[in-house]
């Protein structure tokens, strides 16, 4: 099943490709505050780690809502971007994301074991517009991220992650404070051996009657699908997600610390924009 999801994938991309050049001679675009901040509530449910039983829902107070739209680099609600160079319609930017630290103390599965502590991804990512209707657009991405934890006290690096995958947005500007964004995406995901073994891995130190040792290894990491909603109404902006993870035909799936295949994450969010800058730039939401 993975094996023809990737190669539908790719004959999708080639597909799409070779069509493109026509749709995509004009790029679409916005005109789109170079800043917006704000505050309001926010809530977030997810496991502790992707393949965890175990939950946690943390409500935010307050939740911070910044977006900078920059020549140099962008903020939005999903990742830091800094663009590096374009050559034709592919483009190479930085990319910027995170993930939240796991105390092994209250998870019943890594109890005894080491926390995972609170990392940052950071490294390339290539994007190509595949197709565009007026202002939506699907594009692919392969982003590359090296995974640097820390606990405060020391950084150590974790491994490289890796997700190819397909990103479609649909938007709608009624006029300039009122503009909706619906996005999906899917990708497949893959990870060196040192950060599989880094999440899922039992040292023999660790290893108990229910926890065996397990050495993790480099490879597929499951399908990832995501939705996500992104709706401004005036000073004020309604953000939502739901993120699958679907680790079935992982490497890592016989490993103890997994009680599940199926993973979910979601959040939503409501803020107050009490700046909008004057200043506008041209591009996409």
């Amino acid at each position: 099943m993975t094996r023809f999801l990737m190669l539908a994938l790719l004959g999708l991309t080639f597909t799409l490709s070779a069509s493109a050049t026509e749709n995509t001679a004009k790029k679409p675009q916005q005109t789109l505050p170079k800043w917006e901040i704000g505050l309001g509530p926010g809530l977030i449910d997810y496991p502790d780690y992707p393949g965890s039983k175990e939950r946690n829902t943390l409500l935010l107070l307050p939740f911070p809502y910044i977006t900078y739209r920059g020549e140099h680099f962008q903020i939005d609600q999903r990742e830091v971007k800094k663009p590096l160079f374009h050559v034709g319609r592919w483009e190479l930017d930085l990319s910027l994301a995170g993930s939240i630290p796991v105390s092994s103390k209250d998870n019943r599965l890594r109890n005894g074991m080491d926390d995972l502590d609170a990392a940052v991804e950071l490294g390339p990512v290539v994007r190509y517009p595949l197709w565009q209707d007026r202002l939506n657009t699907l594009q692919f991405e392969l982003p590359i991220r090296a995974v640097i934890a820390s606990d405060f006290r020391s950084i150590h690096q974790e491994g490289w992650i890796s997700a190819p995958g397909l990103h479609y947005a649909y938007r709608r500007q009624f006029n300039q404070s009122q503009r909706v964004k619906f996005s999906a995406g899917i990708s497949a995901n893959f990870a060196t051996d040192t950060y599989h073994h880094y999440v899922y891995g039992v040292d023999a130190a660790d290893a108990t009657a229910s926890r065996p040792a397990y050495e993790g290894k480099s490879g597929f990491s499951g399908l990832t699908y995501l939705l996500g909603l992104n709706w401004h109404l005036g000073d004020y902006w309604l953000g939502a997600f739901y993120k699958l993870n679907d680790l079935n035909g992982s490497v890592y799936e016989d490993s103890p610390l997994l009680e599940t295949t199926r993973s979910e994450t979601f959040g939503l969010a409501l803020t107050w924009n009490f700046y909008v800058s004057k200043e506008t730039v041209k591009g996409l939401d």
